[in-house]
């Protein structure tokens, strides 16, 4: 049995937490500048799914879907909250990636304006359709096919440049 067929009643928020931390990090750090917003981003999203233990009682593709939701909004707040603020260099973020291909894609990811990073990222390393990144994101399918073709372009010259 897969980890996301588990019955709702067999979902805590500890297995939650285990099976989705890298992924919320991932995020945090895709659209963050600073390690130490990342962090707060990655606790302040955890703590929301603690406190509302009603998401607990959904599958675990919903929750992994609510835990993308939930941490695109809370990196967009801390953005604008901390506009004017200095950031640490973006090029020293660590991001838990153990393949050295894949983190050179994700480090070129970081160059490129968020909403094309968010769309390549969920579509190609969390395994999103069209359709469902259009749901979560709350953006037009064709917005996000669009976003995915400029995206893939800026992403290849960026790689190219490297």
């Amino acid at each position: 049995m897969k980890a996301a067929d588990l019955s709702r009643a067999d979902i805590s928020f500890d297995a939650v937490v285990n099976k989705y931390s890298d992924m919320v990090t991932r995020l945090c750090c895709l659209n963050l500048n600073d390690t130490n917003q990342a962090e707060d981003c990655w606790q302040e999203t955890f703590l929301t799914l603690y406190t509302s233990p009603y998401i607990l009682e959904k599958t675990m593709p919903e929750i992994r879907k609510w835990l993308i939701t939930v941490t695109l909004n809370k990196c967009r707040n801390l953005n604008k909250w901390q506009f004017h603020r200095w950031h640490e260099n973006i090029d020293e973020l660590d991001i838990p990636i153990f393949d050295e291909q894949i983190s050179e894609v994700l480090d070129a990811l970081r160059k490129l304006p968020s909403k094309y990073s968010q769309v390549i990222y969920l579509h190609h390393y969390e395994g999103y359709s069209v359709q469902e990144l259009a749901h979560i994101l709350d953006r037009n399918e064709n917005t996000v096919k669009s976003q995915l073709k400029r995206g893939r372009e800026m992403l290849k010259g960026v790689l190219e440049l490297e």
